[in-house]
């Protein structure tokens, strides 16, 4: 039997269905809101928005992809406070958006449904999000000596959004279908 090149077992050409994935986005939000205080871990709280970007970002297509997570980074600018006399709208949405595009840009060289590969998407994700987040914050009221503390919360918000991935993705992936997101591409040999 002969081995010859690799090549996807089926092409996968489905659209992403824009008003079903604003509705998760919205009562993911809603979430985000009203139960993430409530698991609070010493004012670290989980972010199951970043959860949600790092879903898409490896499963969709990857315009798809890329302007998904631009949304979620919006929806966040828009959902939270502002810094002393400057707004943050923007700051989330264009960092969301960038780390998109480096997730789409190397996303077929781990596998996109394992644990390790969704733990460490969201760790990293999470852990750039919020320490260019912070920052800004802290650029915009004059307070970069304090840098230390919000890479230290930054870290430890990483590894908490980090822990839940797993299940955010397990519950993301159950909606698939509404959502137009195929399963991950599989690779054979022919």
């Amino acid at each position: 039997m002969r081995l010859s090149a690799i090549e996807p077992a089926e092409p996968i050409d489905r659209k992403m269905r824009w008003i079903t994935f604003a509705i998760v986005v919205y009562l993911i939000l809603a979430l985000q809101g009203a139960v993430a205080p409530y698991l609070a871990l010493h004012t670290v709280w989980p972010d199951f928005l970043v959860i949600v970007g790092v879903y898409f970002a490896l499963t969709a297509r990857a315009p798809d992809a890329m302007l998904a997570c631009w949304i979620i980074g919006l929806m966040t600018d828009l959902a939270s406070l502002s810094y002393g006399n400057r707004s943050n709208i923007g700051i989330h949405a264009l960092c969301f958006g960038l780390l998109a595009v480096g997730i789409v840009r190397i996303r077929d060289l781990t596998f996109r449904e394992s644990i390790w590969s969704q733990l460490f998407y969201t760790f990293t994700v999470k852990l750039l999000l919020a320490s260019a987040v912070g920052l800004y914050m802290l650029y915009s009221i004059g307070a970069l000596d304090r840098f230390g503390e919000v890479f230290n919360r930054s870290f430890y918000e990483a590894v908490y959004t980090a822990a839940l991935a797993p299940y955010g993705h397990w519950l993301l992936r159950q909606f698939r279908g509404p959502l137009g997101i195929t399963a991950v591409e599989r690779w054979g040999v022919r």
